[in-house]
């Protein structure tokens, strides 16, 4: 196989695969210096026959017959065009993104590749994170039968699990994995603008919530989010919502807006769980903030 690709998630998946036995051929990327970089990366302490070579993407198909492409999305169908071009019509691609589809790939499909789409659900800031933290997660993966048997085998050498998406309902996939990653940023960055406003400085403030949301995170993987769910809501406690919320008025706006909505799934969690219906109306009507001012302050 090859890659095209020298960012964070090239590095890591490439590295495992290297070092789980898979034969990794050639690193391509837009600028020599990341590939020689990505190459040296993948192949570790390597050297020789065995090391990835650096080439460019012309140079694949009479490389490789299965080419993974890990780059930023927008060259996704750039790359598929170029590697189209150099006259790869065999084989199979895929790609990483988890917000397009196979049809990303459409210039290599056309000719005949097998194409498909292999997600990691992990978030990966640096090549050496990933490469420590890639191995036993989940991919998501989609595309031709051909596409998703390399994909399977991928996954395999990595020790992970498999889901498979259909296509059409890729965008229901990728916003659940952003809920479970970038999402929880906003929500913890929100909870340390609160705390600011109690005078806890970012620093301590990271610090103290720490063990709060690992735990709340914990608890709700073992148990499931309804089973875990604790706090004012769930126990009906409409005074205590009425007081954040009234604060909240004065607070940053997107915070205001985001503990609604969030208060407001909870609420459902909260139904679910068996609160009566009159403590789910009245804490409907606290949270909306129907009396007005938060409307405003909130930009609803």
């Amino acid at each position: 196989m090859a890659i095209v690709g020298a960012g964070a998630v090239a590095q890591a998946i490439g590295r495992l695969l290297f070092g789980a036995g898979v034969t990794v051929v050639a690193v391509a990327s837009r600028t020599r210096v990341h590939a020689e970089q990505a190459a040296r990366f993948i192949g570790g302490s390597a050297t020789g026959p065995t090391a990835p070579s650096v080439v460019e993407v012309s140079e694949l198909p009479r490389l490789a017959s299965h080419v993974l492409i890990a780059v930023a999305d927008r060259g996704i169908e750039p790359v598929a065009e170029a590697l189209a071009a150099a006259g790869m019509r065999s084989g199979a691609a895929l790609h990483t993104c988890g917000g397009k589809g196979p049809d990303a790939l459409k210039a290599l499909g056309d000719g005949g590749v097998a194409c498909g789409m292999l997600h990691p659900l992990q978030t990966i800031m640096t090549a050496d994170q990933g490469a420590r933290s890639l191995a036993d997660v989940t991919f998501g993966l989609a595309g031709d039968p051909r596409a998703l048997a390399w994909g399977a085998q991928i996954v395999t050498s990595l020790h992970g699990r498999a889901i498979h998406i259909d296509p059409g309902r890729l965008s229901y996939y990728h916003a659940g994995a952003v809920m479970a990653s970038n999402a929880l940023m906003a929500t913890i960055d929100a909870a340390v603008v609160l705390l600011g406003e109690a005078g806890v400085d970012r620093t301590a403030a990271l610090q103290a919530i720490a063990p709060l949301a690992r735990t709340s995170v914990s608890n709700a993987l073992a148990h499931g989010p309804q089973s875990a769910l604790t706090g004012p809501i769930v126990r009906g406690d409409t005074l205590t919502v009425a007081a954040h919320v009234r604060a909240l008025r004065s607070s940053e706006p997107t915070v205001a807006r985001l503990y609604r909505a969030a208060a407001a799934h909870l609420l459902t969690l909260a139904a679910r769980r068996g609160l009566p219906v009159d403590r789910i109306r009245a804490l409907a009507d606290v949270i909306d903030d129907r009396s007005g001012p938060g409307r405003a302050v909130a930009g609803e």
